[in-house]
């Protein structure tokens, strides 16, 4: 069985937990910088003190091994409370910060903890949605001074003056975590995540990225996501790296941010490069340091483009909230593609009845584990949805992609967002591709639009660059010459910019309109 080489030299075994890669880096590199934020510095023995005394505060307190939920924003208290419910063999669920309302109370609800980590602001959110079994608060920051007398509110200051507690060993197969996935196709999972999982994960990552001690990661992704839990925090304990700790991805900040953290390494998705492509190129492109970019989903014209201006290698993999990384960058790894398999997973792209789809030829991308306890155990109080997703021993996931002849992986794009317009499959991912190639524009998405004779038409929502006087008549002349007829766009819409997730995903459902200022082609000349 092949193992990670980093993984192996540290720990000195195939997987561990959490809490056992954590204690090994600690043994390793006591004194090297893991975090830093907000003008502050915390090196690894640090951190581990700290988690240690959050998981003595839990056992003060009767929380030990249990759930802790946690609400929080980018910040070392939310690390030490994850790192410390791991100690003491307890589950970390952290919710995404950007809920509100019903769908946040439903996470809360559904997370099962008495226990909610949170600040100030969080509470001004969350706390009118507190479920009953929730007793207990801890605060971050101040305690406010409104709480409900059923609330105990408690202060960090109980867990920076509690006893470090001895770490509660925990199999590597049992579960670290609770993520919910981004509910794009329907109603949030619960996803239950093992140990091994984050361990053995981050020790192909760094191996394939050559992360190293003395690496800084310019780490924006929020705690909620696999990509700021496994992709960026465990990757860097593996390598021996530190976290420079900024609150968002801010394309105004972003550079200078990377300048005053000398950081080496980000994390994202192909949507912040477009975004920072955005800007005009200036004499301080390459004044940095950033060395390698880990970025999922890749147009090869973005890649291109962003490596050619600003000099940082970029480097794609693929997965999701469930199994990650599925794929891993190898050496000749062609631009647009996200590598080869993992050695953990064993990847088929297959057709609506399961078969294998020959060398490329679109379908389904599915997996297979190859060792125990590499992906999610399931989905919580979910069976059905479990098995439904591993029908015929298959994990069926919800993108498409395809295979090339060397056996590299290209993801195509979500199942979901396929348009079908007058009995033509059309591929979003590639109508954007044809329309990022066009001078004048900066970014763009392509969405379907329901249609009562061909059942969708395709819709362009494009970004010009700044000073262009580009016409939606000019992206249809364009379109015309450089796809298929039935992929032209029908509806054409100018706008400022798109509209992203805080994790930097598009928000696809928000463009679907075809009111005001939207340019119809059928409108303009007439029925074909």
């Amino acid at each position: 069985m092949v193992d990670p080489p980093p993984l192996t030299a540290l720990i000195g075994k195939d997987t561990a937990s959490i809490g056992e890669l954590l204690a090994a880096r600690v043994a390793r590199t006591p004194d090297s910088p893991f975090i830093r934020c907000a003008g502050r510095c915390w090196t690894y023995a640090e951190a581990w003190d700290a988690a240690r005394r959050f998981a003595g505060f839990l056992q003060a307190h009767g929380l030990a091994g249990q759930r802790i939920t946690a609400f929080l924003p980018k910040s070392p208290e939310a690390l030490f409370s994850w790192f410390g419910a791991s100690l003491s063999g307890g589950v970390w669920v952290a919710l995404n910060r950007a809920h509100r309302g019903a769908v946040l109370k439903d996470l809360l609800d559904r997370a099962r903890a008495r226990l909610l980590v949170t600040d100030r602001d969080g509470w001004q959110i969350i706390g009118p949605l507190l479920p009953p079994e929730m007793t207990q608060v801890l605060f971050t920051d101040e305690v406010p001074d409104d709480l409900a007398p059923s609330v105990r509110a408690l202060h960090w200051a109980s867990v920076l003056n509690a006893a470090p507690a001895e770490p509660v060993a925990c199999a590597p197969g049992s579960v670290a975590t609770l993520l919910y996935t981004s509910g794009t196709t329907g109603r949030s999972k619960g996803v239950l995540l093992p140990h091994t999982m984050y361990v053995r994960g981050a020790g192909w990552l760094v191996d394939s990225y050559g992360f190293r001690v003395g690496d800084v990661f310019h780490d924006w992704m929020p705690l909620s996501h696999i990509g700021g839990q496994l992709h960026v925090t465990m990757t860097a304990i593996v390598a021996g790296a530190c976290l420079a700790q900024v609150p968002a991805f801010s394309r105004r900040s972003f550079w200078d941010e990377v300048r005053g953290n000398g950081a080496t390494a980000f994390f994202g998705f192909s949507s912040i490069l477009a975004l920072l492509l955005e800007a005009p190129a200036g004499p301080d492109d390459r004044n940095h340091a950033l060395r390698v970019g880990l970025i999922g989903s890749m147009p090869a014209e973005v890649l291109t483009a962003f490596e050619r201006r600003f000099g940082v290698r970029l480097l794609d993999t693929y997965g999701m909230t469930e199994c990650e990384p599925l794929t891993l960058p190898v050496p000749g790894t062609p631009p647009g593609s996200c590598g080869w398999p993992s050695p953990d997973f064993k990847v088929a792209v297959l057709d609506q009845e399961d078969r294998p789809l020959p060398a490329g030829a679109a379908g389904r991308i599915c997996m297979r584990p190859r060792r125990p306890f590499v992906m999610m155990l399931g989905y919580e109080a979910d069976p059905e949805a479990t098995v439904e997703a591993w029908r015929n021993l298959w994990f069926h996931t919800a993108d498409r992609g395809r295979f090339d002849a060397e056996g590299f992986l290209h993801f195509i794009d979500r199942m979901k967002y396929a348009i079908r317009r007058g009995g033509e499959n059309i591929s979003t991912s590639e109508v954007e591709r044809v329309f990022l190639s066009h001078p004048e524009l900066a970014a763009c998405a392509a969405v379907g639009v329901p249609d009562t004779v061909m059942g969708e038409e395709v819709k362009l929502i494009a970004v010009p660059r700044p000073g262009s006087d580009v016409h939606p008549v000019d992206l249809h002349a364009y379109a015309l010459t450089h796809m298929a007829a039935f992929m032209v766009p029908r509806y054409i819409e100018l706008t400022g910019a798109l509209p992203y997730t805080d994790v930097g995903k598009l928000k696809r459902e928000e463009l679907t309109g075809t009111g005001g200022r939207v340019w119809d082609a059928r409108a303009a000349t007439g029925p074909k």
